[in-house]
């Protein structure tokens, strides 16, 4: 069973990996770069923030274990869209929540690490936001993202949908 939940984990990534590294989008690479700023944390902070007896390090790392998971099954029902940002939603939401309310019990307790911890609440913040937007625009008829659009556009992906079709503008970049 962990053997199999391991194994989806890992081809999330490498299926997203796949996309984003492909050429012809500056929006891809840009997605990309992010997904290693708020992945490589969480994943080595787990370990780290046990060695001085806190428990955030597991939890942020338990929620993106848990977001790999959505994401596995939305790419099988909504796949390239906007929609996807569920994953972190409704896995990060929660846990954001709690470090808000709990932000400076919590900070305390990282002792000199501290800055660490607020390091990685703001990129789950950002994350939150981006996703939530991305939410939002996917509700009112815009559910593709500029990098999905870029390589439609290239033919790297064939989408039937005439809404990938959307112009990839420096507007569009940063807000839709």
């Amino acid at each position: 069973m962990l053997s199999l939940l391991v194994t989806r984990v890992i081809f999330v990534i490498k299926e997203h990996r796949r996309l984003l590294e492909q050429p012809g989008s500056p929006t891809g690479w840009l997605v990309a770069q992010w997904a290693k700023i708020m992945v490589l944390p969480q994943f080595f902070l787990a370990p780290f923030t046990l060695l001085f007896g806190r428990w955030e390090g597991p939890m942020i790392f338990l929620a993106r274990f848990l977001a790999m998971h959505v994401v596995y099954y939305l790419d099988r029902m909504i796949p390239y869209t906007r929609a996807l940002g569920i994953c972190h939603l409704v896995t990060f939401g929660p846990l954001f929540i709690w470090f808000s309310l709990n932000f400076s019990e919590i900070y305390q307790g990282w002792g000199v690490f501290g800055f660490l911890f607020v390091i990685e609440y703001i990129i789950i913040g950002l994350c939150l936001y981006f996703d939530l937007r991305d939410l939002i625009l996917y509700l009112c008829g815009r559910p593709y993202p500029c990098y999905v659009r870029d390589y439609n556009r290239t033919g790297y992906l064939h989408i039937e949908d005439k809404r990938v079709e959307q112009p990839v503008t420096l507007l569009s970049i940063f807000f839709w």
